[in-house]
């Protein structure tokens, strides 16, 4: 029976000569019915699972049909949600998107093996929803299971281990491709570069040992103590934190290469752990940068601090700062003194825990900072400082008396905003691509400040509420976007209009006409805002101090863009 996928089902008989046609038929329709695959986009997937159905195990044929046996004798529990399943569920069908893909050589039985693991996604074909994610094992070493990749797993089971649920993907189980991978997985054993980590999983580095120090970690439940190493690591790319929970006994300036490290993400930053399984071991390699160069190549600026960071060396500029008195938990007088800092490439906070060694008073100061750590508050980040040691004042500043900190705004693109850390004082760019509805007068919690939803904060409950002004705009500049919040002052001067004379318009107009108006004023045009970013896990945001329109000639861009695309 001649059918549309005729061309297709050939090329797939050619490879695997005893394959059922109507089946490879069938696969076909699923993917372009299901999964709105056309035929030519899915035969590479419908080869690798009629491959995967005809290729004998490594155990023999015996082997292979008894697991295929044992599978089908359990009935098949098909779920959408990982939340569906439960720890004693086996023979498990779910499609999931592939999160992680780590390599790891292991011993199964007194033999050395390789059992990947990682991260997996269920309601992977969801846009916008609630999504779980789990733990996996692939027992397979599936070569279908790649980062990226959305997957349809059949004959796996559920692992529960100390009440934490993963998915272990057999040696039986089914791996069906749905959707390729788009990055591609480091070879086990290849050194990376130190600045491309950035996600959690399993590296092997060369870097040099910039610093290192013995610590202690107390156990939460009060039972003692567990004595480790924090120090940091650095190559031409970049620095690394890094916490050791086996003896490191290593001279700083020492060039190591370190296997299977896996990497934590805490807070913001990515952090090295060397475990029972991390081999470390004296690396030569006469052109690799000196400790002395790398030292200076990896003190940090204020653009670079991330939530978390340890092992912070920077020079800033004491702009402001106060002294605070407060009673500890232990019923001591403690102060701390806090302030305004920046440098060319931004501002922030700090907190210094012991008087510090210059006066508040003869303000500003510039400083060299060693061995912070970065703490964020309301997603600035505050340069935290436990002891006076750690500062030397500096004679002057090594950037010169050209640039004026206190109001030095810095230009950011607005892509490397995005895929930043959390920034103040920082100016950016965009075209006004959405005006939300909520843009107009709003209440604000009088003791938080947020805004009211239904007529109570989210930490106060129900409240009268101050009345504000604001609006909410999405910027785009070809490649990112961020949420643009203008403030009352920028508002009130953008329409042209004060506080009354904004709620006037829309007790008399109603809300969705007042929103179309500014729709019909701002859409698509170009405007520049200032103020400080907030980056999380939800995308970016952009608070406002002051946002301004860019007028452009229309004349002038049609004709770069005619010339730009050969238009005549």
């Amino acid at each position: 029976m001649s059918t549309e996928y005729d061309i297709q089902v050939q090329e797939v008989l050619k490879q695997v000569p005893d394959a059922d046609p109507d089946k490879i038929v069938d696969a076909f329709i699923r993917y372009e019915k299901d999964f709105l695959i056309p035929p030519a986009d899915a035969i590479r997937a419908v080869l690798r699972r009629f491959q995967g159905d005809s290729a004998p195990s490594s155990g023999g044929s015996t082997s292979q049909s008894s697991s295929s046996i044992q599978r089908q004798s359990i009935p098949v529990k098909k779920v959408e949600r990982l939340s569906e399943l439960s720890a004693d569920d086996k023979n498990v069908e779910i499609e999931v998107e592939i999160i992680t893909h780590n390599a790891r050589t292991t011993m199964v039985r007194g033999d050395e093996k390789t059992v990947p693991y990682g991260l997996l996604e269920d309601m992977p074909w969801a846009e916008g929803g609630e999504s779980d994610r789990w733990q996996f094992k692939d027992w397979g070493n599936s070569p279908n299971l790649t980062p990226g990749a959305i997957v349809r797993l059949e004959g796996v089971s559920v692992n529960e281990y100390q009440g934490k649920m993963s998915l272990n993907i057999n040696q039986s189980s089914a791996v069906i491709i749905l959707r390729e991978g788009t990055r591609s997985v480091s070879t086990p054993g290849e050194p990376v570069d130190i600045g491309s980590i950035k996600n959690e999983g399993t590296v092997t580095i060369v870097g040099r040992l910039l610093t290192s120090r013995e610590d202690k970690i107390h156990r939460k439940d009060g039972t003692g103590s567990i004595d480790v190493v924090r120090g940091r690591l650095a190559d031409d790319t970049g620095a690394i934190g890094f916490l050791s929970w086996e003896p490191f006994n290593h001279e700083i300036g020492s060039l190591l290469k370190i296997e299977n490290s896996q990497v934590r993400c805490f807070r913001d930053t990515p952090e090295l752990n060397f475990g029972s399984g991390t081999k470390i071991e004296v690396f030569h390699d006469s052109n690799f940068a000196s400790a002395d160069d790398l030292v200076a190549t990896s003190m940090c600026k204020v653009e670079d601090l991330r939530d978390g960071a340890r092992d912070v060396d920077i020079v800033i500029e004491f702009q402001k700062m106060i002294k605070r008195t407060f009673t500890g938990k232990d019923g001591e007088e403690k102060s701390v003194w806090s302030g305004d800092v920046a440098d060319p490439t931004g501002r922030c906070r700090s907190s210094i825990w012991s008087e510090p060694p210059f006066d508040i008073n003869a303000l500003p100061v510039t400083v060299r900072v060693r061995s912070a750590r970065v703490r964020a508050w309301q997603g600035v980040p505050d340069i935290t400082i436990d002891d006076a040691s750690q500062i030397e004042v500096m004679a002057g500043s090594p950037w010169g008396d050209e640039i004026d900190l206190a109001n030095n705004i810095v230009e950011v693109d607005l892509s490397d905003l995005v895929s930043g850390p959390s920034r103040v004082g920082i100016q950016t760019s965009g075209t006004i691509v959405s005006v939300r509805e909520d843009s107009g007068i709003i209440k604000r919690c009088p003791e938080c400040r947020r805004v009211l939803r239904d007529g109570a904060c989210f930490n106060h409950g129900e409240q009268d509420g101050n009345t504000d002004v604001r609006m909410r705009f999405v910027l785009d500049d070809g490649r990112s976007t961020v949420s643009l919040f203008v403030n009352k002052a920028s508002t009130e001067q953008l329409l042209g209009l004060n506080e009354q004379q904004i709620e006037s318009t829309i007790s008399e107009k109603g809300q969705v006409e007042f929103v179309q108006s500014i729709r019909e004023q701002f859409l698509g045009r170009q405007c520049s805002a200032v103020g400080r970013s907030l980056v999380d896990d939800n995308g970016a945001m952009l608070l406002a101090d002051d946002v301004s329109m860019i007028e452009s000639d229309s004349a002038l861009v049609a004709t770069e863009l005619r010339a730009k695309w050969g238009v005549e």
